[in-house]
């Protein structure tokens, strides 16, 4: 047996670090206009941003088709891979997992494939796939990974401050809250990925600065120990997400904390001026 790491772009991972733990990463497609750029090769990540921010267009997500999946798949069982584990990003923003799912039930696939919904995204995405890539060099077989993975995913939980409006334009948010935020009152609305890898509203209509007491009192909630917390924003949210690691630091002084820019392709769902949050618990 040999297993294969497959990831989509929307987690952060470099590029030393795909290499160095041998992690194969899907580009995902992102549309601008009437033109699609691949997520990590066509552009870096600011000039994509910079494309956008002077475009009157709204950056999309497209599909990922079946026969790039395909060829993905034939790639890794040419290589002399037996099995893929798919780690890819929650269910409830992208349509990745449907096609995943047609691929693995089809009869003429090139390998064995077994999927694992994050259910979050991003850093935390990223933390998934890299402890299943080290599983992997340390010679754990695809049920002892996938056993493993879950109870980390368990113990994982993300959070996103937004003013909901392209969540709203996109259609996911799955609990049918009503949403009364106001961008021009600078109210945010808290959503939480859900055990299913859903978005469903948490609170609505909260000012930013009461937002990260929202956010702590969550976290604390469970009266367990945090072992790691990853914030994640874009430019506009930049100073914002600063402040609030200053505040954590202070609050949860024994977690490791980490922060990182949103990648486009989770922009294109939560918008610009969003923040992420995402603790895992020991």
């Amino acid at each position: 047996m040999k297993i294969a790491i497959l990831t989509d772009s929307s987690a952060v991972i470099d590029a030393d670090a795909a290499a160095n733990l041998d992690i194969k990463i899907l580009a995902l497609p992102l549309l601008l206009g009437q033109k699609v750029y691949y997520e990590g090769q066509d552009l870096r990540d600011g000039e994509l941003f910079d494309l956008v921010n002077d475009s009157k267009e709204t950056l999309n997500i497209a599909s990922v088709s079946r026969k790039t999946l395909a060829q993905q798949m034939q790639t890794l069982a040419d290589a002399g891979y037996t099995d893929v584990i798919c780690i890819y990003l929650a269910n409830g923003i992208n349509a990745l997992d449907e096609n995943l799912r047609t691929y693995a039930k089809a009869e003429a696939r090139a390998l064995n494939v077994h999927l694992f919904d994050s259910h979050t995204t991003g850093l935390a995405q990223a933390k998934l796939v890299r402890q299943a890539a080290k599983l992997v060099k340390s010679g754990e077989d695809v049920a002892q990974i996938l056993a493993k993975l879950s109870v980390m995913r368990d113990k994982t939980q993300t959070i996103v401050i937004d003013d909901i409006r392209n969540l709203r334009k996109t259609g996911y948010v799955s609990n049918g809250t009503p949403v009364v935020g106001n961008a021009l009152l600078h109210l945010k609305t808290l959503l939480e990925f859900t055990d299913d890898g859903k978005l469903a509203v948490l609170d609505t209509s909260v000012r930013m600065k009461k937002a990260y007491y929202k956010v702590l009192e969550q976290i604390n909630s469970s009266g367990q120990e945090v072992t790691d917390l990853m914030l994640m924003c874009d430019e506009a949210s930049a100073e914002t997400a600063n402040k609030w690691l200053q505040k954590f630091q202070t609050d949860l002084p024994e977690t490791k904390l980490e922060i990182a820019r949103l990648k486009p392709s989770i922009r294109a769902h939560v918008g610009e001026k969003s923040l992420l949050v995402s603790w895992i618990y020991a």
